[in-house]
């Protein structure tokens, strides 16, 4: 059925879409972390998806084609077949794990990182490219899984990227591939429908301008600033996921 247009909640959705998009041109993830749960107030959540997985791919292309050059090809090159990897086996998941406990166990994991790193005075140290594989699989098994991928990723590349920028940029590819997957399927599954299209027409320049701000504001922030932003929204997504589970 065709989403009737409604000013008021468009304004608001609107809204919602240019802060989320602040919070991804600043961490180049986290977006849907806010979009899902609050346009679902307003629209279906069978249209909310869709829309948001196309919003996440269009706000990824923009920010990893114009710093696409600061990205770290060795990682992805370990990360992105692992991925797809993960994607498979998360669908495998889906139908025989029992979500309640894996949502729980996703979220206590992430939350308890996140935690480990805002207690933390500073954040030192890298870690072996030997778990590129296994954010990789985790990332595209937990993207299946809660619609939540990027996570996993942040944590390995935060810890092997020193500098701001190439960590954004690669973290933002990451970000794409997984987003693509997740459209192609919604695509497939007959769900990208044309009112779907034309909302996503009429709210990406609102997420546009929400990159463009987020990425105003990265550039003036520390890389110590720039983790502990994304170890508050990892610790958002883990505390979510558990609610859920405990809701459930």
């Amino acid at each position: 059925m065709p989403i009737p247009f409604d000013l008021a909640n468009w304004a608001i959705a609107a809204t919602i879409v240019g802060f989320s998009y602040i919070i991804f041109g600043i961490t180049a993830f986290g977006a849907a972390m806010f979009t899902v749960p609050l346009l679902s107030l307003l629209f279906p959540l069978d249209f909310v998806l869709p829309l948001c997985v196309l919003l996440d791919v269009a706000a990824a292309l923009a920010l990893g084609s114009r710093f696409s050059k600061d990205a770290d090809k060795s990682e992805l090159k370990w990360m992105v077949p692992f991925a797809a990897i993960g994607a498979v086996v998360g669908v495998t998941l889906l139908v025989n794990l029992p979500s309640t406990a894996t949502i729980g166990a996703f979220g206590l994991f992430l939350t308890a990182y996140a935690l480990h790193i805002l207690l933390s005075k500073s954040i030192r140290g890298t870690v072996s490219k030997g778990w590129a594989p296994i954010a990789g699989v985790t990332g595209g098994i937990t993207g299946t899984l809660f619609g939540v991928g990027a996570p996993p990723y942040a944590i390995y590349l935060s810890r092997r990227l020193q500098e701001k920028n190439r960590l954004r940029a690669t973290l933002s590819n990451m970000v794409l591939f997984s987003t693509s997957i997740r459209a192609i399927v919604f695509l497939v599954s007959g769900l990208m429908l044309l009112d779907r299209l034309i909302a996503f027409l009429f709210l990406v320049p609102f997420g546009l301008m929400g990159l463009w701000v987020g990425n105003r504001i990265h550039s003036r922030l520390s890389q110590e600033a720039v983790q502990r932003i994304a170890a508050f929204l990892i610790l958002a997504i883990g505390s979510s996921l558990l609610y859920r589970a405990l809701a459930g």
